[in-house]
């Protein structure tokens, strides 16, 4: 029963109609402290009886201190700060004097951070969340080991006592970050809330150093290694000399060793060979003496396989928990990222952003994990919907290295996922140069760098088997509709050859279909897209008439290059060009030929076929069709009525 009432009371306090009752809310908080310290932070409960309540009243006091998504986080603050001064208050009752000084300690730092000039108020609430939450944690026992509130608190003191403001707000944020960052590794989900929580209070004042310190969790331990290698390079160059002259004393003692038998490995194979192991060296044995049957011989290759299993080391099974735990903490450090790349942070920042989950993604450890590659996927979704930044700094060289590296890494990729969000990334990074260059004035001449990357993934896609995904060039030209021209030159010259070969045939047509319908016509020449339509117009005419020569029209290609006729004609309308479909009277027979194939039955086809065909005759028969339409509509109205009085007059 008292386990239940526990429960209800914590479960009542996450009502939205008790959201903004926060009065109500703290003494629900007291209360369960107060049952907490009068029963077990004396020392004189019975563990074996109590235990099950103690976890419960735990849980409860974590599950009522999760913040409701309506309340402010200063509120939240000062919540945990009041309960924090109730507990001081009750500092008898607890067993420990360590939980007695860190009560204590926590509640002196809190008078000091609100007393600290030139600390912002974000900062400032999310120091003091932290704190007074992790003091909560230590003080019932819940988090066993206190290193990471006693890191803070030290840490904190340093930082009150430096004399310079912007060296010492680095230093807060980089201190809420570390400490958010220890506090995820925790299994308690009302924690990592609360930890996320505090995260969001700082994400406007990272800096670089603190966004490094996050981004560290995704590189893997050869990165880390190497860069550690890198810090170290001189001091290494030092020792080397040194080392080189013991080492030549050394080799002739390590060869000695290496040559000599592993005396580990040769106690375990004699325990596992038992009794032919102790005959091994007797003269007296023969091979008449020991045969064994095939039974035991399947144990004696079993014992022998365990003995070298337990020389190698730990089996990829210890291994694979311990970095699928690590996989965990990652992902959850990514909802961080997201939340700080919704934030609208410095464009530099999201750059270095992807650039290291750009090549997390490919880490063996993310990608045999379907959660982890989802989640990185997700994460550079949400990158590439930012359109605000809150500074831009001039990384063109940045971006065009980085551009390069997430092209080639669409062709590698086979999860569909990750393969559209390294589309859309490359969107993004295009977006994000454009943005550099526009605010510094810088007009570039020729062929931009990125048409060139694009036309040369496009050529690739075309000519080679790859695994490039068409919505690379869509998603490009959806951003971008000012470059479809450059996709329509570029598709047309390898239209030809790719049909004529049939490879990649729907491919093709849907790219021309896309362009031409996300062209910005006021961009082009008219001229030169006039020419360009005509040229689109004829080649779709000789492949309907190719498919009805031999008989094989199919559907689905027969719709892009209806699709392809009628994006010419309204395109041509919309810069006042001919139509260069309009009186074609080959187009027209080619048509009434392929009627006659079962596939024109189609709806949608069917469809196409006579929006072309009155497209041919001109507008003044649509106007005409369209209105004998209507006139044919209004018929069945008045049959209806005849019908229905017919009906009314048997009736009567």
């Amino acid at each position: 029963m008292q386990c239940q009432a526990f429960e209800q009371l914590s479960s009542l306090l996450l009502l939205p109609s008790m959201a903004a009752n926060s009065d109500f809310k703290t003494d629900v908080l007291h209360f369960l402290v107060d049952t907490y310290a009068g029963r077990f932070a004396s020392g004189d409960d019975n563990a074996a009886q109590n235990v099950a309540i103690r976890k419960v009243l735990q849980g409860a006091i974590l599950k009522a201190l999760v913040p409701a998504k309506k309340t402010k986080l200063s509120d939240f603050a000062e919540l945990l700060v009041s309960l924090l001064a109730h507990m001081k208050a009750l500092s008898a009752s607890w067993r420990s004097s360590e939980a007695r000084k860190q009560l204590k300690r926590a509640r002196s730092l809190v008078d000091k951070v609100d007393s600290a000039a030139g600390l912002p108020e974000g900062v400032a609430t999310a120091f003091k969340v932290l704190l007074c939450y992790l003091t909560v944690l230590v003080s019932l026992e819940v988090a066993e080991d206190p290193s990471v509130l006693q890191d803070l608190c030290s840490c904190a003191k340093q930082l009150l006592a430096e004399e310079e403001e912007g060296e010492r707000l680095d230093g807060w944020v980089h201190l809420v970050v570390d400490t958010t960052l220890s506090t995820l590794s925790m299994s308690s989900q009302p924690v990592r809330t609360v930890a996320t929580t505090a995260f969001s209070l700082v994400r406007g004042h990272l800096s670089d150093a603190s966004l490094a310190l996050l981004l560290k969790v995704f590189r893997s331990k050869k990165d880390e290694d190497e860069d550690e290698d890198e810090e170290d390079e001189e001091e290494a160059m030092d020792e080397e000399m040194d080392e080189e002259e013991s080492e030549s004393e050394e080799s002739d003692i390590d060869s000695e060793d290496k040559s000599g038998p592993d005396e580990e490995l040769r106690a375990r194979l004699r325990l596992a060979l038992g009794t032919a192991a102790a005959d091994e060296d007797a003269e007296e044995s023969s091979e008449a003496e020991i045969v064994p049957t095939d039974e035991q011989m399947f144990q004696l290759d079993g014992a022998i396989a365990e003995a070298f299993k337990s020389r190698l080391g730990p089996s990829k099974k210890e291994l694979s928990k311990e970095q699928t735990d690590n996989i965990h903490f990652q992902i959850r450090c990514l909802d961080l990222v997201t939340s700080y790349a919704e934030g609208g942070p410095p464009l530099h920042h999201l750059v270095k952003i992807v650039k290291v989950l750009v090549a997390a993604s490919s880490l063996p450890e993310f990608r045999s994990n379907q959660a982890a590659t989802n989640a990185v996927a997700n994460t550079l979704q949400a990158i590439n919907g930012v359109r605000k930044f809150s500074s831009v700094s001039d990384v063109r060289d940045d971006i065009e290295a980085l551009a390069a590296t997430v092209m080639e890494q669409t062709v590698l990729v086979s999860n569909v996922n990750t393969k559209n969000a390294l589309s859309a990334t490359c969107t993004f990074l295009v977006r994000c140069h454009k943005k550099i260059c526009s605010d510094l004035g810088v007009v570039s001449k020729g062929i931009p760098w990125y048409i060139a990357m694009y036309m040369k993934s496009l050529a690739s896609y075309l000519d080679e088997s790859s695994h490039i995904s068409p919505q690379l060039f869509v998603k490009f030209m959806e951003a971008f509709p000012e470059h479809c021209y450059d996709f329509i030159v570029a598709l047309g010259e390898k239209a030809a050859s790719c049909l004529q070969r049939n490879h990649k045939r729907l491919q093709m047509l849907g790219l021309l279909v896309a362009a031409l319908r996300l062209i910005q016509v006021e961009s082009v020449p008219k001229q030169k897209l006039g020419a360009s339509l005509t040229e689109l117009a004829d080649l779709s005419v000789k492949m309907l008439s190719e498919m009805v020569e031999k008989k094989e029209p199919k559907m689905s290609v027969a719709v892009e290059l209806c699709d392809l006729l009628l994006l010419a004609s309204k395109q041509s309308a919309a810069v006042g060009l001919e139509s260069p479909v309009r009186g074609n009277t080959p187009l027209a027979s080619t048509l009434a030929s392929l009627k006659g194939f079962k596939v024109s039955k189609e709806k949608l086809l069917k469809r196409k076929i006579n929006e072309i065909l009155r497209e041919i005759q001109g507008s003044k028969v649509t106007d005409a069709s369209q209105g004998s339409k209507s006139q044919k509509k209004k018929r069945p109205a008045s049959v209806e009525g005849d019908a229905t009085s017919k009906k009314a007059k048997k009736k009567a």
